[in-house]
């Protein structure tokens, strides 16, 4: 009896139809509010009545003088973009800021110091109803839209980790869902997202606390990330054995390991094609052993013919062509595990030179050099044409203001040299 499979996604039965739960729904009406994409309630609000939020840790990488610009290009220009709020006012009395905490303080800085009151409010959208989950749903989205990796990467991965994760929680979907969402949301690319999520997920603990504090290059730690927990272990050991003898040392060990890493992975992804390829070579041999099987049973059962005896010979001779790719398959593998083993081993013995320094060099050569890469930019973006055009059209309380911030910066700078060359020099004073 034949039995004929019934396509129910093709049949009419006449049904009402049911209705596509989409689990994001709420999310992406969440951030199309936000956003801007759907009208909301827009509210002039007193700045005493609204409250920074202290979980925008991208905020710690504003400095003064990035305020003061944009209080500038305010005053000559309005406010261009409302800041975002979440109404907390029925628990505290006060509006927290989901977006737009630059602009805030920009507004709080013209008030304080233009006595001007049509800066002491100022127009947000606000969101209502809002759990904490939803808040820093919409607080990141803003951050890695307008922000982006611009600043301190760190911050930027564990913002981009932390906005899938919650997109997660909030829909109850699958990574990938999430992440095709955050990348419509946010014009991070979904291969940063990848490499993000990878290093966050995948590296080990050590590993990480040397990338977050700038000891390691980025890329670096994404090789690692994909490479097995037992060779993130000895990377591990090794790196942090390279940080006590300071950052000479640590960075090269960590050259050394690039390099043996890289070829692990090749070896690793070699292996793995080769198995893959064999396993598809095991299937066939299978198939055909079926077919043979069926050959010869025929045969066995008196049927006779040039035309069966052609198809049992074909049938052999693939068998025999199977086989002989098997064991060429099987060789390859072997070799690369062989090779893989040695890798291995080298690695375990990078960086296992005798300590000559101490950790500290590492803190503080990355904290200097951070501090540098840091002034440098500051120094060139003042010097521009377009800031010293700015600075121009300020009035004297505003130049005033910027010569002061750099008068001070220079004051605190010579400072820092000083205590330098006296912790040098025993703690003596120089004349």
């Amino acid at each position: 009896m034949i039995v004929a499979k019934i396509n129910l996604k093709s049949m009419d039965l006449g049904l009402a139809k049911v209705p596509v739960i989409d689990p994001l729904h709420d999310t992406q009406t969440l951030l199309n509010r936000s956003l801007g994409a759907d009208a909301d309630d827009y509210r002039a609000i007193p700045l005493g009545q609204i409250a920074v939020n202290p979980q925008n840790d991208y905020a710690e990488g504003d400095s003064e003088e990035d305020i003061i610009e944009l209080a500038m290009d305010i005053e000559r220009n309005g406010l261009l973009h409302n800041i975002v709020v979440s109404d907390r006012t029925q628990e505290s009395g006060q509006y927290l800021i989901l977006s737009g905490e630059r602009r805030f303080r920009a507004y709080s800085w013209l008030y304080e110091n233009r006595r001007d009151n049509k800066y002491a409010m100022i127009l947000c959208k606000v969101l209502t109803g809002l759990e904490p989950l939803d808040e820093m749903l919409v607080l990141d989205a803003a951050n890695l839209q307008t922000r982006g990796g611009m600043g301190d990467e760190r911050r930027f991965r564990k913002a981009t980790v932390r906005f899938i994760e919650n997109l997660r929680k909030k829909g109850g979907v699958s990574e990938e869902d999430a992440k095709t969402l955050a990348v419509r949301y946010t014009g991070v690319s979904e291969k940063l997202f990848d490499k993000n999520l990878t290093v966050e997920q995948r590296l080990h603990p050590a590993i990480l606390a040397l990338l977050d504090r700038d000891l390691i290059p980025k890329n670096q730690a994404v090789q690692y990330a994909r490479l097995s927990d037992d060779v993130q272990s000895v990377l591990a050991e090794n790196l942090n054995a390279a940080y006590e003898s300071g950052s000479a040392a640590l960075r090269d060990v960590n050259d050394q390991l690039a390099v043996a890493t890289k070829t692990i992975a090749e070896l690793t992804n070699k292996v793995e094609q080769q198995e893959k390829g064999a396993k598809e070579i095991e299937d066939e041999i299978s198939e055909a052993q079926l077919s043979l099987s069926a050959l010869n049973a025929l045969a066995e059962e008196g049927e006779s013919s040039e035309e069966l005896s052609q198809q049992i010979d074909v049938v052999r001779k693939t068998l025999e062509e199977l086989e002989s790719q098997k064991r060429m398959y099987s060789t390859t593998i072997t070799s690369a595990k062989a090779a893989l083993r040695k890798s291995e081993e080298k690695l375990s013995k990078i960086g296992t030179a005798e300590k000559t320094g101490n950790a500290l060099k590492d803190d503080v050569a990355a904290m200097v050099n951070k501090s540098m890469k840091k002034a440098e930019t500051g120094v060139s973006g003042i010097t521009s044409r377009t800031s010293v055009s700015r600075i121009l059209k300020m009035d004297a309380s505003g130049r005033t203001v910027m010569l002061e911030r750099l008068t001070s910066m220079r004051k605190a700078l010579d400072e820092a040299i000083t205590r330098i060359e006296d912790a040098g020099n025993g703690g003596n004073s120089r004349s």
